[in-house]
């Protein structure tokens, strides 16, 4: 599908994405991807792309540049005389195009083919539609937009739609004995969508169908209780009939040819065993069932919500691993993690060379134990990336989430490492981590779908590379950090806003320097500054260029991603398409003979070349090269103003302090803005005079005492 609208929007061709552009050719198509082969009136997309607010005068003038823009990209991914086009069509403009080539409506077909499947009995066939209708969505109706504060009422009823695709799914699940299938993600979509009558049925059946008839009763009440005090309404007479027939243990809840009640497990021959040297036992003993819902209410950690975390790290073979360097370096992870874990109330499973194993468990009062695991994984991640040492390693993570079992007191003898403070871990759970790591990147924090439910109010997630593997952690939600940094540091966050505003209308630098103490809040700062930076747009509606880096990158690394942020070039981008975008672009920018442009194309390219030393490459590169960066970088953030926050400054080498410090200098003509963060004491006793004298440069220090909330998503 080269146009995918269930997430971020997306165009691709061939399998290699294509650039749309700015919010309002973004904006533009994504309305008329929607309204595909209907007319859109130029007020709708007015109103579309301003709504709540006033549009500017030459709003339809804007409308007019995007459809112009639109229609040559068209031109040049399909043929003349394709079936994709946009025309002019009075009052407005209609996109012609075969629905099947937009994700949103081959999802309704899929969708529409699986529930009459469903009407039909045939539950296998509607899974497997239903299972690929799901499948296809990688997030919120194009999230970018909704990100940037647009609200259109056609995206309500698709978001609708996929609940009812995802009911009928667990239906078809449930018809075809997938009970224990569904029942994590049944459990975290009731969580985030508490009155859907019919996901609450489902979960009740499933749990019953599991032998947790007291857990089916037990939703049953609270879904009661809320809907009665919240909205004053009883629940529905299909919902009560369920209820009654769980109480009876009704034979109409199970499926044909299966016997009713909870499964029943056999031991293993090695427990029975152990069992029979450490005391006579019965043959009714040696039989035991799965824990009830009963036994968990008596023993509420016999059977629990639980999310485990694997780290795993790799040395890379730039350290040494005869000086002992390598084995120091992993204690002190091993060190991290287990600080980390046991901060939040986790509890370390394992610890074997270079992996770690940690279990977060639900508690009586929230179930935060998925949120609890990904934070943890981000704030490892973060202090291995903060030690100097960190390049030396490769860490990955992964989360995942379902039920594990802690083993009954009478047990504990025959497995002496389960103690109360290494706790067995479902093999489960274990089983996906290591599924999930084994297809990780370095840095790379990867979860289950399970997970994702449960922590997608806290984090933000991205679809990983690998088809069907899961989730990445892209982040904390801007909201959440939003909400945290405006309270804590409202007057600091109009100081750095105002010095945005002047660097966008003055079309000057500026270096701005924040300093703090250590565990003061500047990620908490920073990140909702980040947030709103990117709502931002500069002149013309084009939003701002965001860059993040660390201090690790050096020279050569700042200076190669400020060209490829100025080029357009995305992160899976190819080697091949990377030099395709340079090569446009120094050709588009630069006003210089055919000769000078090739060897323009030919010196930056260098550039993007992986060098081991980096104060060697930057001597190497020649100063005509670093005369074409400028250019090039100048005559680009020229039109559109770019924001480079560096963080942890104070662990940069030299040549970086004074690349960044000279920087606003070196670019004196442009809409730059650089936001570094580092250490109070660490920098100013390196470097005493910091920005002193500089004309346009500002150092602001993080002094007040933050929330301990603040402080908590600050670690992370």
């Amino acid at each position: 599908m080269p146009f995918r609208v269930l997430g971020p929007l997306e165009w691709s061709q061939n399998n290699l994405p294509i650039r749309v552009g700015g919010i309002t050719k973004r904006a533009t198509l994504g309305l008329l991807l929607l309204q595909a082969n209907r007319v859109v009136s130029a007020s709708r997309l007015v109103d579309a792309l301003w709504s709540g607010q006033d549009p500017p005068n030459s709003a339809r003038k804007m409308i007019q540049n995007a459809v112009w823009n639109l229609r040559g990209s068209l031109a040049s991914a399909y043929r003349p005389g394709s079936e994709v086009s946009l025309e002019t069509r009075s009052p407005g403009y209609v996109l012609n195009i075969d629905p099947g080539e937009i994700d949103v409506f081959q999802f309704h077909d899929l969708a529409a083919r699986g529930h009459q499947a469903l009407a039909d009995h045939a539950p296998r066939q509607a899974l497997e539609l239903l299972r690929d209708a799901v499948a296809l969505w990688r997030g919120p109706v194009l999230a970018d937009l909704v990100e940037a504060g647009i609200v259109w009422p056609e995206l309500a009823p698709i978001e609708s739609a996929r609940l009812v695709a995802m009911e009928d799914r667990f239906d078809a699940e449930l018809q075809c004995g997938g009970q224990y299938t569904v029942l994590g993600d049944l459990e975290s979509l009731v969580e985030a969508e508490p009155f859907r009558e019919r996901l609450v049925a489902q979960l009740m059946l499933a749990l019953y169908r599991c032998g947790r008839q007291a857990d089916a009763l037990s939703v049953y009440a609270r879904f009661r209780a809320a809907l009665v005090e919240q909205l004053g309404l009883d629940p529905g007479r299909e919902l009560q009939v369920l209820q009654q027939s769980i109480l009876a243990q009704s034979a109409n809840l199970e499926l044909p040819g299966q016997p009713s009640g909870p499964p029943v497990r056999r031991e293993s021959a090695l427990l029975e065993a152990g069992r029979a040297r450490a005391a006579p036992a019965t043959a009714a003993e040696s039989l035991p069932r799965w824990p009830t819902g009963e036994s968990v209410a008596a023993d509420p950690i016999a059977l629990r919500q639980a999310s485990a975390l694997m780290v795993q790290v790799k040395i890379r073979p730039t350290l040494g691993a005869d000086d002992g360097s390598a084995d120091d370096l992993l204690a002190d992870v091993e060190w991290i993690v287990r600080s980390e874990v046991e901060r939040v109330g986790g509890t370390m499973a394992a610890s074997i060379g270079a992996i770690h194993l940690a279990l977060f468990t639900a508690d009586s009062r929230r179930d935060v134990h998925a949120e609890h695991a990904v934070l943890v994984a981000m704030a490892i991640r973060n202090r291995v990336e903060a030690d100097p040492r960190g390049h030396h390693i490769v860490l990955q993570a992964a989360v995942s989430t379902g039920r594990t079992i802690a083993r009954p007191p009478d047990e504990q003898d025959l497995y002496p490492a389960y103690s109360s403070a290494a706790p067995p871990v479902n093999s489960a759970l274990v089983v996906e981590c290591q599924v999930l790591v084994s297809h990780g990147e370095g840095g790379e924090i990867f979860v289950c779908d399970r997970t994702r439910l449960a922590a997608s109010g806290v984090i933000a997630f991205e679809r990983t590379r690998v088809p069907h593997v899961g989730w990445r952690v892209a982040g904390l939600r801007g909201a959440v950090l939003h909400a945290a940094g405006e309270r804590e540091f409202e007057f600091e966050l109009v100081v750095l806003q105002s010095l945005l505003s002047r660097v966008i209308h003055r079309r000057r630098p500026h270096l701005v320097s924040v300093l703090g103490l250590p565990r003061n809040g500047k990620p908490c700062f920073m990140a909702t500054f980040e947030s709103r930076v990117r709502s931002q747009t500069g002149h013309g509606l084009k939003p701002l260029q965001v860059l993040r880096t660390r201090a690790f990158a050096g020279v050569r690394g700042l200076r190669t991603e400020i060209l490829l942020a100025c080029c357009g070039v995305q992160p899976a981008d190819p080697p091949g398409l990377v030099r395709e975008k340079l090569a446009r672009t120094v050709r588009e920018v630069m006003d210089a003979s055919e000769h000078r442009m090739e060897r323009a194309v030919a010196g930056l390219t260098q550039l993007l070349v992986e060098q081991s030393d980096d104060s060697q490459c930057t001597q190497d590169r020649g100063a005509a090269t670093v005369r074409e960066w400028t250019e090039v970088v100048t005559r680009i953030v020229h039109d559109q103003p770019m924001v480079v926050f560096i963080d942890e400054l104070h662990l940069a080498d030299d040549n970086l302090l004074n690349f960044v410090e000279g920087l606003p200098g070196a670019l004196d003509t442009v809409p730059l803005m650089v936001v570094v963060t580092a250490g109070r004491p660490e920098l100013l006793q390196r470097r005493p005079d910091w920005g002193g004298g500089e004309p346009h440069s500002t150092t602001l220090t993080l002094d007040v005492e933050p929330t301990a909330g603040c402080l908590q998503l600050s670690h992370r």
